[in-house]
């Protein structure tokens, strides 16, 4: 029997859909699957053994996949390129978005989700509005969606011989014991929103706060749009700080996240990575939503008092927890 999961991006939402993995694996007894995505999220799957093939989409992919025949497709984004995809691949079952009639729908057995999203048949207002009502993890719906008997299963990210070395030699030359506690700080989040960002000023007071701990080391994450912001950081911090750096790759920057005993983050691609390796997290949230991520009871979520909860909007101002 095989499957194939159209899952493009984010890369943070592709390692939180690994989750799906083991529940087909369970139902599906001996399925082979085989997933669709970009060539940005191409390295958080390859060494994942539920995985029979990786397939980055382009217009020989989508050649290859019409000619194949699927039982099931499954199929979760909401873009053109995604739903088109879907709708030409050969397969008996469909869950998820496709094309009918050039427009985009989805399936009714996902609507759970898609109710919820862009593609919703009851306009943006009601989709926001069911958005922050709803209270189960993103985990637990496509579970749900997919008819798969939920048990917490975890998303699956593995690294490498040669990706935890990159990470050890870290270690080594930034004097990283394993008798240390390893603090990672990502309070970055990209330029899509604005505001799932601590602020420059508070994310130093953090740094000099939490550098009081016994044998503590902290580690400052962040990627290429982070540079200035971490510049500014490290002026401001009064006391010691490692630098990961903000241009690491993917999986360098999933190998130092590795080190990490905790892992203080905003809701961003760092947040899961450092759940799909099992660390202890603390998660700050202002516009996006909190019920969605499942922490697998390793972690906080901090969020607002007051103010945009699940609003989604690119601009709020993010006030104190």
């Amino acid at each position: 029997m095989d499957i194939v999961i159209i899952k493009l991006g984010a890369i943070g939402d592709v390692i939180r859909t690994t989750a799906i993995l083991a529940g087909l694996k369970a139902k599906y007894k001996n399925c082979r699957i085989d997933w669709v995505t970009k060539k940005e999220s191409f390295d958080v799957l390859k060494n994942n053994n539920f995985i029979n093939n990786i397939h980055i989409i382009d217009n020989k992919t989508i050649k290859k996949l019409k000619n194949k025949a699927y039982y099931l497709t499954i199929s979760l984004d909401d873009g053109h390129e995604a739903c088109e995809l879907a709708a030409k691949v050969d397969s008996k079952k469909i869950i998820g978005a496709y094309l009918k009639n050039n427009k985009k729908t989805y399936t009714n057995n996902s609507s759970l989700w898609f109710d919820m999203g862009l593609l919703s048949r009851f306009g943006k207002q009601k989709a926001d509005w069911l958005k922050a009502k709803n209270k189960k993890t993103y985990q637990e719906i496509m579970y749900k969606i997919l008819g798969l008997k939920y048990k917490k299963q975890e998303p699956v990210l593995i690294l490498n011989k040669n990706e935890l070395d990159f990470g050890k030699e870290f270690a080594q030359k930034h004097d990283i014991k394993n008798s240390d506690l390893v603090i990672g700080i990502n309070t970055g989040a990209g330029g899509r929103w604005e505001d799932k960002k601590l602020g420059i000023e508070e994310t130093a007071e953090l740094i000099d706060k939490l550098n009081k701990i016994r044998n503590v080391k902290i580690l400052l994450f962040g990627g290429h749009e982070e540079k200035e912001r971490n510049k500014k950081i490290k002026e401001l911090v009064k006391t010691k700080i490692i630098d990961a750096g903000c241009n690491n790759s993917l999986m360098e920057f999933a190998s130092l996240v590795n080190l990490c005993n905790v892992l203080v983050t905003s809701d961003s691609l760092a947040l899961h990575i450092g759940t799909a390796l099992k660390k202890k997290v603390v998660a700050f949230f202002c516009p996006t939503s909190p019920n969605e991520i499942e922490l697998y009871s390793r972690g906080i979520k901090l969020i607002p008092k007051k103010g945009c909860i699940c609003c989604y909007k690119p601009k709020m101002r993010w006030l104190r927890v």
